[in-house]
C-alpha cells in the first residue's frame, strides 16, 4: 500500500509539492493576507533518513524537524489550533500575522517518541489525524506503511491530547487504501472513487457510494469520541482525496472541517475544504522555507506554471481485448515519458461510422453507447506513470446533436475525480468573435451561449472533481484568425479560465503574424491563460512550421503550448523533429527517444 499512497500523493502534487527542487528557487517574501495560514503534513519521523531515496519518501529526519521548529520560533510564526481556524471561519477572531498549522498524518508512533517531546520543547501546537482502524490492532495496511508495532497507543495518545498542545481527528476509519475503481483494476482513493465489482462488471450506486463514506466516518468519530472524549469536527483526507461531493457526506457525519493536499494556502474564513502542502523527501530547513514561499506565492498566481499539453484520442487505444487496449496504452505512456510534457487532453468520445456526429464513449455515460471503459484506466496510468495532469475534451457539437452536456460531464468526472479540467471544444462557432472586435448581435448570442454551457458544465464536475487539484475550464476555438482575442478575453474574463486557439498547416505566415501583433495587445495574465495549438491532423512535423511559430510565441510570453491530434502514426516524427519545442525536460542529455530504443530492441 505504500508504494501506492506514494505515486498517488506524487502525481496529485506534481512539482507544487514540497520537493528538494524549491531550494533553488528565488526566495519570495512570505506576506500572508489576513486570516491566510499556512499548513504543512508530516508523517513519520526518524533519525536515520537518508539525505535522498529514503525508503519512505514521507519521512523526515529528527534533526531537520528540530532546525524547522526552531526556525518557527525564531522567526515569529504561531502554530494555530483547529480552533482558531472555526473561529477565524465564524468571524469570531483573526489569526495571528504568521500563522502555521502543523499536522501529522497517520498516526506513526514517532508522533508521540519524537515529535511530541518537541512540541513540549518549543511550545508548538500540532493535529494528528488518525485512521482509527489501524490502531490497536495489527492492519495489513499500516504494516506495510510503518510496520508492526509502529503506530500509537490510545493510552499514548490521551497523554499527548492532556498537554492542551495536539488535538486528534479523523483520517477516516478504513478508507486509508485503494478500492478497485476500473475493469483494469486499478486501486484509487476509497473516499472518492466508485467502487468496480469485477464480478458483476458494474460499479456501485450513487446511494451504495455515499452509504459506504458516510458509515466510515461517522465510524471514525464515534471511535475518537469513545476513546479519547475528542468531539472532532474535523476530516484529513486520506491522499487528500476529497470531493465536493465527499465535502457533503462528511458534514452529514459531523465532520464539518474538511483537509486535503493541495497547492492553494488557505484563508481561514473563505474555503470550505483547506489545502495542506505534503512534505516530502526529507527537505532540510532552507528547502522548506523556501517551499513554504512557494505555497504562497502560487495561491496568488497559480497560472503562472509553464505547461506542455498533448492531445490524445481514446479511440486510438481502443481494442478488442482490455489487454490489448492496455498495450496501446502502455505503448503511448512510454512516449509520453519520452518527451516529458506535462499536460494530456483525452477526447473520450468520438466518431466511428465518420457522418460527422459524436456516436460513441469510452467512459460509463447514460446517453452514447459505450465502446469500451477506457477513461478512468488512462486517466490514472498517466498521472501515477508520467505524472500528467489529465483533462476531458468535449465537443460543443454533442450539444447541437440533442445531447445533455451537463448530464455528460457529470458522468465524465463521477468516475474520473482525478481530471484536473475539461476543455469544451467549440469548434468554429466563436469564429465570429476570435475573428473580428465588432461583435453582431448573433455573435453576442453564441458567445452567451457558450458561456452558459461552460458555466453549468463547471458547476457539475466540481462536485466530483478531486478539491485537492485546481479545476481548469478551457474554451476551445478552431480559427486562423485572432484580431478578436483581447476583446474575447474580457468577455470571458470571468467565465472562462484559459483560452485555447488551434492554428492547423493552413494558417499562413501572414495571420501567424497578426497573431503575434495581437498577442502583444494582451495583458500579462492574459498572455499566461492563452494556449495556442498546433494540429498535426494531415500535416507534416518535419517541414518546421511548428517549430519556429512555438518559438515566437515564447518569445511573446505564451507558455501554455499544445499538439493536437497526436497518434501512433505521428509519433516518430514528433519525437525526433517537436522535441526540442514541446518538451519541459531541462537537460537534453537524458533524452530517451523511445523509437530509436525500438529500433535497438529488434536488432
Amino acid at each position: 500500500m505504500k508504494t501506492r499512497i506514494k505515486i498517488f500523493t506524487f502525481s496529485l502534487l506534481g512539482c507544487l509539492s514540497l520537493l528538494s527542487t524549491y531550494g533553488h528557487a528565488e526566495n519570495k517574501a512570505m506576506d500572508l493576507p489576513e486570516n491566510q495560514f499556512v499548513t504543512l503534513t508530516f508523517h513519520d519521523v526518524r533519525d536515520d533518513v537518508a539525505r535522498v531515496g529514503d525508503r519512505d519518501p514521507y519521512a523526515i529526519s529528527t534533526d531537520y524537524l528540530v532546525q524547522y521548529f526552531s526556525w518557527l520560533k525564531r522567526d515569529g510564526w504561531t502554530t494555530i489550533s483547529l480552533k482558531d481556524i472555526q473561529r477565524a471561519r465564524e468571524q469570531k477572531v483573526r489569526l495571528p500575522e504568521k500563522s502555521v498549522l502543523l499536522t501529522f498524518d497517520d498516526g506513526a508512533l514517532s508522533g508521540y517518541t519524537k515529535v511530541f517531546p518537541l512540541l513540549k520543547q518549543y511550545q508548538l501546537k500540532a493535529v494528528f489525524a488518525i485512521p482509527t482502524s489501524w490502531i490497536g490492532t495489527q492492519h495489513k495496511d499500516a504494516i506495510e506503511a510503518y510496520g508492526a508495532h509502529n503506530l500509537m497507543s490510545w493510552d499514548q495518545m490521551r497523554e499527548m491530547q492532556k498537554s492542551g498542545q495536539v488535538e486528534f481527528v479523523s483520517h477516516s476509519h478504513n478508507m486509508h487504501r485503494g478500492i478497485i475503481s476500473n475493469p483494469q483494476q486499478n486501486l484509487q482513493p476509497a473516499a472518492t472513487a466508485r467502487m468496480y465489482n469485477p464480478k458483476t462488471a458494474r460499479y456501485e450506486s450513487d446511494q451504495s457510494y455515499r452509504k459506504r463514506v458516510l458509515e466510515d466516518l461517522k465510524h471514525s468519530k464515534a471511535i475518537l469520541q469513545k476513546e479519547l472524549s475528542a468531539t472532532t469536527q474535523a476530516i484529513f483526507w486520506p491522499y487528500g482525496a476529497v470531493t465536493a461531493e465527499s465535502e457533503d457526506i462528511a458534514k452529514q457525519a459531523g465532520l464539518s472541517m474538511s483537509f486535503s493536499l493541495g497547492t492553494m494556502a488557505p484563508l481561514a474564513d473563505s474555503v470550505k475544504t483547506y489545502q495542506r502542502a505534503l512534505i516530502v523527501n526529507n527537505p532540510n530547513l532552507a528547502e522548506i522555507t523556501q517551499a513554504m514561499s512557494e505555497f504562497l506565492y502560487h495561491t496568488k498566481q497559480p497560472y503562472l506554471e509553464q505547461k506542455s499539453f498533448i492531445q490524445f484520442n481514446l479511440s486510438d487505444i481502443a481494442q478488442p481485448l482490455l489487454k490489448q487496449s492496455d498495450e496501446k496504452l502502455s505503448q503511448f505512456l512510454n512516449q509520453l515519458e519520452a518527451l516529458k510534457t506535462n499536460q494530456l487532453i483525452l477526447k473520450p468520445v468520438a466518431d466511428l461510422d465518420g457522418d460527422g456526429k459524436v456516436d460513441t464513449a469510452y467512459f460509463p455515460n447514460r446517453q452514447l453507447k459505450m465502446k469500451q471503459d477506457l477513461l478512468n484506466r488512462t486517466v490514472w496510468q498517466a498521472r501515477t506513470r508520467t505524472y500528467q495532469r489529465v483533462y476531458a475534451e468535449l465537443p460543443l457539437s454533442l450539444a447541437n446533436q440533442g445531447y445533455d452536456m451537463v448530464q455528460m460531464v457529470e458522468d465524465i468526472f463521477k468516475y474520473n475525480s482525478n481530471l484536473e479540467g475539461l476543455v469544451l471544444d467549440v469548434g468554429q462557432e466563436l469564429n465570429c468573435a476570435i475573428g473580428s472586435t465588432v461583435w453582431s448581435a448573433d455573435c453576442k448570442k453564441q458567445i452567451q451561449r457558450v458561456i452558459h454551457i461552460k458555466q453549468q458544465t463547471a458547476k457539475r464536475a466540481k462536485y466530483y472533481a478531486n478539491i485537492s487539484n485546481v479545476y481548469l475550464a478551457v474554451v476551445k476555438l478552431q480559427a486562423n484568425q485572432s484580431a478578436g482575442l483581447k476583446a474575447l478575453f474580457e468577455t470571458l474574463s470571468d467565465d472562462s479560465d484559459y483560452i485555447y486557439l488551434v492554428m492547423d498547416g493552413k494558417t499562413s505566415k501572414t495571420e501567424h503574424a497578426r497573431l503575434l501583433k495581437n498577442v502583444q495587445q494582451l495583458s500579462h495574465v492574459q498572455k499566461q491563460r492563452l494556449m495556442v495549438g498546433f494540429d498535426l491532423a494531415g500535416q507534416s512535423p518535419q517541414n518546421h512550421w511548428i517549430t519556429s511559430r512555438v518559438a515566437d510565441l515564447r518569445r511573446q510570453g505564451i507558455q501554455k503550448i499544445s499538439l493536437e491530434n497526436y497518434n501512433f502514426k505521428n509519433a516518430r516524427q514528433v519525437q525526433q523533429q517537436l522535441y526540442a519545442s514541446i518538451s519541459l525536460n531541462t537537460n537534453p542529455l537524458i533524452y530517451r527517444d523511445p523509437f530509436q530504443a525500438q529500433q535497438g530492441a529488434h536488432q
